[in-house]
């Protein structure tokens, strides 16, 4: 009796646990892991959830604005600064970001970190011919010192619910294949 359940007992309980596994991987559908290639490989995820600071900044007209004022968007968040060459080459991909996507579900938020307010970054911005940007600024730089910016660009991902899902330091094309499989993944959870 003992060869006979070493014979057939074994195999077939251990095709039992390997059947039960793969229809639970089935059942659990696809991963949730976001796509982060190409261009976005560098973005960095937190591993925990962080909410996002309410610390103020100001729009273009001078208006008090907070991070919550924007929940229930997806907000792509990138500070910038008109002295910055990186940040003035990855503008255009943001004007086009802005310009594709930006509607009910997202929002780009160009933060200009500007020491003198507004006027600069607008003068820029219609310098350089990329007039449809709303212009927000942190000039004393207390939002992006609150989100750990250390370095320019640095762009954050905010999720509806006001959490900061990470970030990626250093210029990208924000309009790429890449970047918006990796916002398009956030609008859908």
């Amino acid at each position: 009796m003992s060869n006979i359940l070493k014979k057939y007992i074994t195999p077939l309980f251990c095709c039992s646990i390997t059947l039960i596994a793969l229809i639970t991987w089935l059942l659990a559908g696809p991963s949730n892991t976001p796509p982060i290639a190409g261009q976005m490989k560098d973005f960095k995820i937190n591993n925990r959830v962080i909410s996002a600071p309410r610390i103020p900044f100001h729009d273009a007209h001078g208006n008090k604005k907070v991070l919550s004022d924007f929940e229930g968007k997806v907000l792509l968040i990138n500070f910038w600064a008109t002295w910055c060459a990186p940040c003035i080459h990855e503008l255009p991909s943001i004007a086009r970001l802005h310009s594709k996507e930006n509607g009910q579900d997202f929002k780009v938020l160009p933060i200009s970190t500007d020491a003198g307010g507004a006027e600069g970054p607008l003068k820029f911005l219609k310098r350089i011919n990329q007039t449809n940007l709303p212009i927000y600024v942190d000039p004393k730089m207390a939002l992006a010192r609150a989100m750990g910016v250390t370095t320019l660009p640095t762009t954050i991902l905010v999720d509806q619910h006001g959490s900061i899902i990470g970030r990626l330091t250093g210029k990208a094309d924000w309009d790429s294949p890449d970047a918006l499989a990796l916002i398009k993944h956030y609008q859908k959870n």
